[in-house]
């Protein structure tokens, strides 16, 4: 389990390389503009357990800096479950059958946060990339 979590660990940057360097490839170097926008009010996540495992899905979600952001949470589980950014302050309990909204606090981009369930520390972790805005 270790290895798989510092895989994922080590992953993260890659990640965060990759969704930069496609959305800037194919321009021109004088046509580039810096930073990304982000229309949703709302981006939807669901705790679930798959198989044996208990998971947020999406396991990677990708926000523009700001204000204004919000994570609804949905537990499709019929247990309580954690959801916990440790480096943003974010900690609830997502209650069963239940959905929750989550007002994230000002974000900066170019930061990667680790997502996980403080109730379970077991439970698969999720990644939350933020890009530089427009």
């Amino acid at each position: 389990m270790r290895f798989a979590a510092r895989s994922l660990w080590l992953a993260s940057p890659a990640l965060a390389s990759l969704l930069f360097a496609c959305a800037i490839g194919g321009q021109p170097e004088h046509s580039r503009t810096q930073g990304f926008t982000d229309e949703r009010s709302a981006v939807q996540v669901v705790s679930a357990k798959i198989g044996a495992k208990n998971v947020f899905v999406p396991s990677t979600i990708v926000l523009t800096a700001g204000t204004g952001r919000v994570l609804s949470v949905f537990n499709d589980t019929d247990t309580p479950h954690g959801f916990k950014i440790p480096a943003l302050g974010v900690e609830t309990v997502l209650q069963p059958g239940q959905e929750t909204k989550i007002e994230l606090p000002p974000l900066e981009g170019g930061h990667i946060y680790e997502i996980n369930c403080h109730l379970h520390p077991a439970h698969r972790h999720a990644t939350l990339v933020v890009l530089d805005a427009k």
